[in-house]
């Protein structure tokens, strides 16, 4: 069973350094803004790594003047932190906000940093959930509880009314990829406790 759907924050960092040739430019005397990034995504993956219920991710990199024998002079990069938990998410946030100044300041670098996009976890309804957990177990299977990692419809009907929602494992646990497949049988236990969840809805 799903307990939450997880927060979303999204920033765009803009790290600006001084190209050269990567021949006659001193190690010394560099502004690479890809050694700055680089910095930051480590150091934000190790974040991410260390602190429960937090995911981060940088998904995207944009390096100029991207030539073999040049020294990198700007780099653009998306970072995305999820978690269930907004305090997590939102703290998260400020630490990525510091370790960007930091990895500026050692590469003597311009820093320009925004928060692009902002979503609420979303919690699913406990009263729901418990139902759809007995549910479960009367097909004679054993749910777990576990957070929501992929953003789903149910965010946007959390507005209008409780929710509640029920995973189905897939193969290797591999989701959100072409890859991704479920077992029919699976599909069919999943089928059946959903009527069994509807029934019980009706249930004093």
């Amino acid at each position: 069973m799903v307990t939450a759907i997880c927060g979303i924050e999204r920033h765009q960092i803009t790290l600006t350094g001084e190209t050269g040739h990567a021949g006659t430019l001193p190690m010394g005397s560099r502004r690479d803004a890809l050694v700055g990034a680089a910095k930051i995504v480590t150091a934000i993956n190790t974040l991410a790594q260390s602190t429960p219920d937090l995911r981060a991710t940088v998904g995207a990199l944009d390096v100029q003047p991207n030539v073999v024998n040049a020294v990198p002079r700007q780099v653009r990069m998306t970072i995305e932190i999820r978690s269930p938990i907004d305090e997590t998410r939102e703290a998260a946030g400020q630490t990525l906000a510091t370790i960007a100044n930091e990895a500026a300041d050692q590469g003597r670098l311009d820093l320009n940093i925004q928060r692009s996009y902002h979503q609420p976890a979303q919690p699913c309804d406990p009263a729901l959930t418990g139902t759809l957990g007995t549910a479960v177990m009367e097909t004679g299977d054993i749910g777990l509880n576990l957070p929501s990692g992929a953003t789903h419809d149910a965010s946007a009907m959390a507005a209008l009314c409780p929710i509640s929602m029920l995973f189905v494992r897939c193969r290797d646990g591999v989701s959100h990829r072409p890859e991704e497949y479920a077992e029919p049988a699976d599909m069919g236990r999943a089928i059946l406790a959903i009527s069994h969840f509807l029934k019980g809805l009706g249930r004093p």
